[in-house]
Formats: C-alpha cells, sequence, structure tokens
C-alpha cells in the first residue's frame, strides 16, 4: 500500500481536526502520521486509489477552518537549480525528511528551530527556508550569537539611537530585527544568548515591537525567527541557563539536521559536489577521488560534519598536482583509524565491502536491523537488500 500524503491550510484548528479524521474514516484509510502546526496540518495515509484520493480532497475541502487542501509528494525525483533546498545535498532519508518537513512550513511566518551537531549546515538550512518563503524578496539576516559580548549583542539586535553610549554612531543605528522588516532572522548558537537578552528577546518575538538601546518609543517589526542551536536546549531549561517561555516561543517547528556519520551514503554524493564547485571557483578541470581516498572518505566519522568534508575537499584540491586525489592527499583534522583496502580494485567492490562492514557494525550497536538503517540513514527495506547481496 503507498503513502499519500495531504497538506491541510487552516485558520482556526477548533473542531476541524475532528471533523477531518471523521472524514478520513469514512474512507477506512489508515493513518501512518499526522502532525498539526499552527497553521496547518499534514496527514500521511495508506492509499493507492486515485479515486479515493480526489473524492477525500473534494470531501475535506468544504470543512469550516479549512482553506486549502492538497497532496504532496514526499521526495521530488530531482532538485533543480529553482528549488531553494537544492543546495543541500543528499538522498538519505533523515535529509529527506528534514526537507520535507521544512517545505511544508516554508510559506507561513512560524518560528523555526533548526538542531543539529556544528557543521552540519544549519545556516544553509535557514537561507533555503527563507528562499522557499513568501519573505524572499525582503531581506535574510544571519546572527551568530556567540560572536558578540552580551553589550553589543544588544545593540545589533536591537539598534539604538543617537547618543545611546560612548562611540555610538550619529544618528543611531537600526538593529538586525529593524533592517529585516518584513524578511528572515537567522539567529544562530540561540544558547548562548544571555537570561537577559533572552528577556528582550522575547518581549520583541511576543509584542512584534522593538526598542532600540537608549529610546523610549517602540518600533513595530514584521520579521519571521528562525532560530539554530547545537546545544540541548530543554536541558539548559531544566538547569536554569534558558528561559522556558522563550524556548517554548522558539520551538514551534523543530528541524533536526543529522550529523554526516548517520548519512554515509551522502559522503560521495556531497564530495562530488565539492569537487565540482571548487574546480569551479578556480576555473579548472574537476579532480578525482580514487577508490580508496572515496573509501576512506566514507569510512570516517566526521566529527566536524559537512563543514570539515567542505575543507578536507578544498585542501586536497588546492594541494593536489594533478587531477587524481589519492589517499595520501587527504589530509584529515583528526586521525583516521582505518584499515586501508587493497589499491586497484573497482570502485564499486570497495565501497560495497566497507557498506556491509558498516552494517554489520550499526547492527551489533543498535540491537536490530531497522533501529540500524534508521542510525545509517536509509530504509529498512535498502538495508536488507545490502545485506542479501551476494559478497
Amino acid at each position: 500500500m503507498g503513502a499519500f500524503r495531504l497538506r491541510i491550510e487552516f485558520e482556526d484548528r477548533t473542531g476541524m481536526v475532528l471533523d477531518a479524521c471523521q472524514v478520513i474514516a469514512k474512507y477506512n484509510l489508515s493513518i501512518t502520521a499526522l502532525e498539526v502546526l499552527p497553521n496547518l496540518m499534514y496527514f500521511e495515509l495508506e492509499c493507492d486509489d486515485e479515486r479515493v484520493k480526489k473524492n477525500l480532497i473534494l470531501d475535506l475541502a468544504p470543512i469550516p477552518n479549512i482553506q486549502k487542501v492538497e497532496e504532496v509528494k514526499y521526495c521530488p525525483s530531482s532538485k533543480g537549480d529553482n528549488d531553494p533546498f537544492h543546495a543541500l545535498v543528499g538522498e538519505s532519508e533523515t535529509l529527506k525528511k528534514a526537507v520535507f518537513r521544512a517545505k511544508l512550513v516554508a510559506n507561513s511566518s512560524c518560528t523555526v528551530l533548526l538542531t543539529g551537531e556544528s557543521g552540519t549546515g544549519k545556516e544553509v538550512f535557514a537561507r533555503a527556508l527563507h528562499l522557499a518563503s513568501k519573505r524572499a524578496v525582503f531581506p535574510f539576516m544571519p546572527l551568530n550569537c556567540a560572536a558578540f559580548p552580551e553589550n553589543l549583542l544588544e545593540s545589533e539586535l536591537f539598534g539604538y539611537v543617537d547618543g545611546a553610549f560612548t562611540g555610538a554612531k550619529k544618528g543611531g543605528k537600526p538593529g538586525l530585527l529593524e533592517a529585516a522588516d518584513k524578511g528572515t532572522v537567522f539567529l544562530d548558537e540561540i544558547g548562548d544568548l544571555s537570561l537577559n537578552t533572552q528577556a528582550k528577546l522575547l518581549r520583541a518575538l511576543q509584542d512584534k515591537k522593538i526598542r532600540r538601546v537608549g529610546a523610549y518609543s517602540e518600533t513595530p517589526v514584521d520579521v519571521r525567527i528562525i532560530a539554530a542551536t547545537n546545544r540541548d536546549l530543554e536541558k539548559m531549561v531544566k538547569a536554569g541557563e534558558f528561559r522556558e517561555d522563550l524556548f517554548y516561543r522558539l520551538n514551534v517547528v523543530p528541524i533536526k539536521l543529522p550529523p554526516l556519520r548517520e548519512r554515509r551514503a551522502d559522503i560521495p554524493l556531497l564530495a562530488e559536489h565539492f569537487l565540482a564547485k571548487f574546480a569551479r571557483l578556480a576555473g579548472q578541470t574537476p579532480k578525482t577521488l580514487t577508490p580508496g581516498a572515496l573509501a576512506l572518505l566514507v569510512n570516517y566519522d566526521w566529527p566536524g560534519n559537512v563543514r570539515e568534508l567542505e575543507n578536507l575537499i578544498e585542501r586536497a584540491v588546492n594541494l593536489t598536482p594533478g587531477l587524481i586525489i589519492d589517499i595520501e592527499n587527504l589530509d584529515f583534522e583528526k586521525e583516521n583509524l582505518l584499515e586501508l583496502p587493497t589499491v586497484g580494485r573497482p570502485l564499486k567492490a570497495i565501497i560495497e565491502e566497507f557498506e556491509l562492514k558498516l552494517i554489520k557494525e550499526a547492527i551489533k550497536k543498535h540491537g536490530s536491523i531497522r533501529k540500524a538503517a534508521k542510525a545509517l540513514g536509509i530504509s529498512h527495506s535498502a538495508l536488507l537488500k545490502k545485506l542479501r547481496r551476494p559478497v
């Protein structure tokens, strides 16, 4: 039975969720996933009958408070340059789910909280969210909250008036929240905000108004907030290091970005992408990885994630004299404890051997094939297929 996915936009959820579920019950369809967000609802149903799908949409559309009902595709077959998410290279299930979730809320103005380790591409993801939204024609303003001391961070966020402090620019200066009016502000490392700045940010988000440093009057602002962190904000809330009310204000739509070690199947795609990128920037012919070099990349745990892989490829492209990048040309930031494969073998055979090794290690570690597949970023059926492959 195939998956049928519905996206429902609504004004008010009062009674609407129950009415929608009752309509679906009439068709005797199993609900495999249900997610209700501030102004939209997402259903995943088991259904292969196109006539049933069409009739279901027609029955749902007249329900009070529902504005729009449409079928959505889980994974488009290809991503063109017109897709703002084309910069997020990869075919793993974990990445696809994160991108799909983002596309569901891209056109709304709800706050998104991106979580994940350093180097997983949170700013790239935030920029794609902005470009896929109705705010794309307005500014995208990124700010790393860990890069400024508290007193400077406040003026960066909220701005200041003439004479607010010694060295203040004549005539004052708007902050990012004001300068990005009608656009998007990306607050990276949100967990590094002081409690004092957290309180001021919360007030700005609640009132949709900001007060410049040294000012008495408030200025209305219309911005979408995308926040990101590599820290566990829930633990910080319990420890009194992060305001609970601000956490819930930010955590409207949480999206977790997977570390690279959990989507190893994407490493060859990313490596090829970065090889092409740096060749294009240098105006050179793209260089090629040997099978042994690619096996090293697939096996490595990537503590620095995609950022570390990009740095390594850039380093290799610039420090390799010829067009072939081999094992000795890869300068890892941390020691790579890999037993090197026999050189001269076909790339496919080497990759398959290491895939099998990684799969067996994952099954041993996680205790089941399903959990191992999730950790490796592939589907359960794909893992079974790889296990049955003749050695």
